[in-house]
């Protein structure tokens, strides 16, 4: 596999006891430059009052009113972000959520600092940190899956959301781990095991759980997600997150390491529903590599989302609670007292209930029988593989012989690799009808009660520890596997409906979030996220896990407002 000639990499895993040692040569970098960054104490103006705001709670309107303001510069929020991945990724409680550093950070910080002095921002995203899980093709950082078959494999170009965010002058900092080749729910990789920030022993959620842990933790300012089941809600759920599965057909999937054709999806994943509405509108777009996209076009405000955000955006909307999807065990017991507070608040904001939403069928188990993507890998990752010039690996069949992959995810293989070819495999054509008549029926459901958003918790059952979501256990005990009533949801997965889980509180035994989830129309997004930045900003359940606390320094000076 060849090496990238362009910078060298710090790759986490092969850093040396805590990590310092990428840290230091970050740090010497910074010295060794002429240009300093901006001091927190010297450069407000001293004629314009200030309010200090944590990093935790900075929202990207925040950092640029700040960086307007001239009292922080994009290097000084990267050092920020890497002083708590030095403190907690590796040290402390080893979250292990980043897969790989950019080492260029600090300097693509400076040149976007010169930028804006010199021109002004290219966007919002201007100088912004962003952590994608490392399935999104970058040309500057390994692209492995999280599978060791790819270690030190650097594609040719960056996937069409990577190229959008860097055309807005976004940073991507680091790459953050996740299950092997999105195998799983358990944080699961060829290289680390990533762990939950909010309770260490159990379960980050998957697949995208370096994603979760990394932005929960803060360690960059928005993450990026991908998904084939809930592979951005779970971990976002988890890590107490707002997470966007989007529209089938809003956002690209090109040059992202596959699972399946057709409901593989993108979306970003961050601490506030406003920071995850501007990375979502950057992401979206027509790409003519996924001609899926073809869908999207017309349907992407041209304003962006932010004129979505309304703090009374649950007055007279029309909701319906599908009680259906609610856990029913005394186990589920202390999320749903969780949930119906939340559900209490949507009313009192003036929001009007369709409770219980009557679906007239047995819903949880239509589902169940139709939540499976067939065999959709083989092909996926077959035509993904074909377009990476920079490894010998061009195939399943290539990956099975490697011998590298995880036990679970080896066996897994092998059996896609004796699935009919997927145009003569009944049983997927079969699923492909029932998937589009279910879809159908939930369509109804909106149209017929005159609903902006359905509304039920993404999980109400207790998280897996880590020894018991391992892949090692199997589907069974393996992974959130949807086929029990509180253990996850596949209904935007199922529709491709747009979907948005927003943070509902936290439980008293384990201390794990829960996380409430929007589904919307097809393209509805705006109203999607109208929906929950209005139950955001009348709960604020965002908290700092105890495991990574604030550091010295780490906030940012913005304009009081009157």
């Amino acid at each position: 596999m060849k090496s990238n000639p362009k910078a060298k990499l710090f790759r986490l895993s092969t850093v040396p006891g805590s990590g310092t040692g990428a840290m230091a040569v970050l740090m010497t970098a910074m010295a060794l430059t002429c240009l300093q960054p901006l001091s927190k104490a010297n450069s407000a103006p001293t004629a314009q009052k200030f309010v200090r705001v944590p990093l935790a709670e900075a929202t990207i309107l925040q950092i640029n009113e700040a960086f307007n303001a001239g009292t922080l510069t994009s290097e000084e929020l990267v050092m920020m972000y890497l002083k708590r991945i030095e403190a907690y990724d590796r040290q402390g409680p080893e979250l292990h959520s980043i897969r790989y550093l950019n080492p260029n950070a600090i300097e693509i910080a400076r040149e976007l600092d010169r930028e804006r002095m010199e021109s002004g921002p290219r966007s919002l995203l201007h100088g912004i940190p962003i952590l994608p899980k490392d399935n999104f093709d970058t040309f500057d950082l390994p692209t492995t899956g999280g599978s060791l078959v790819f270690e030190g494999s650097y594609p040719d170009k960056d996937a069409f959301t990577i190229r959008q965010l860097r055309e807005v002058g976004a940073i991507i900092m680091a790459k953050t781990n996740l299950d092997e080749f999105n195998s799983g729910s358990s944080g699961t990789s060829g290289f680390d095991q990533v762990r939950n920030p909010y309770n260490l022993k159990l379960s980050p959620g998957g697949s995208s759980a370096g994603s979760g842990a990394a932005i929960a933790a803060v360690f960059g300012q928005v993450g990026l997600g991908t998904e084939t089941g809930s592979s951005i809600r779970n971990p976002s759920s988890k890590n107490n997150l707002v997470g966007i599965a989007p529209s089938t057909g809003l956002i690209s999937r090109a040059g992202i390491v596959p699972s399946s054709i057709a409901l593989d999806r993108a979306g970003p994943m961050a601490r506030n529903v406003t920071d995850a509405a501007i990375v979502l509108h950057t992401m979206a777009g027509m790409d003519a590599a996924d001609l899926l996209t073809m869908a999207c076009v017309g349907k992407i405000p041209e304003e962006g989302y932010l004129t979505s955000l309304d703090r009374d955006g649950l007055k007279y909307s029309r909701i319906g609670v599908l009680r259906e999807n609610f856990g029913n065990d005394p186990e589920d017991e202390e999320a749903l007292l969780i949930v119906e507070d939340a559900i209490e608040t949507i009313s009192e904001s003036g929001a009007t209930l369709i409770d219980p939403l009557p679906v007239g069928i047995d819903f949880f188990q239509v589902l169940k029988d139709i939540s499976s993507r067939g065999a959709e890998k083989k092909e996926a990752m077959n035509h993904y593989l074909s377009g990476r010039s920079d490894t010998p690996i061009k195939s399943i069949e290539d990956i099975v012989e490697s011998g590298k992959a995880l036990g679970k995810l080896q066996s897994g293989l092998e059996r896609a690799l004796k699935a009919p070819p997927m145009h003569f495999n009944k049983d997927y054509i079969q699923f492909f009808r029932d998937r589009e008549a279910f879809t159908e029926l939930m369509l109804g459901l909106f149209e017929k009660y005159d609903l902006d958003a359905i509304i039920y918790p993404y999980q109400t059952k207790p998280a897996y520890t880590i020894e018991e979501a391992a892949p090692e256990k199997g589907a069974v005990r393996g992974a959130d596997n949807y086929n029990v009533l509180g253990r996850g949801t596949r209904i935007s997965t199922t529709t491709g409906f747009p979907a948005i889980t927003v943070p509902a509180g936290f439980t008293e035994s384990d201390g794990m979030p829960i996380g409430l989830e929007f589904l919307g129309k097809p393209f509805h997004e705006s109203t999607l996220i109208r929906l929950t930045f209005s139950f955001e900003q009348a709960t604020g359940h965002r908290k700092l896990p105890s495991t990574t606390p604030e550091l010295d320094d780490e906030f940012i000076l913005v304009p009081a407002t009157h």
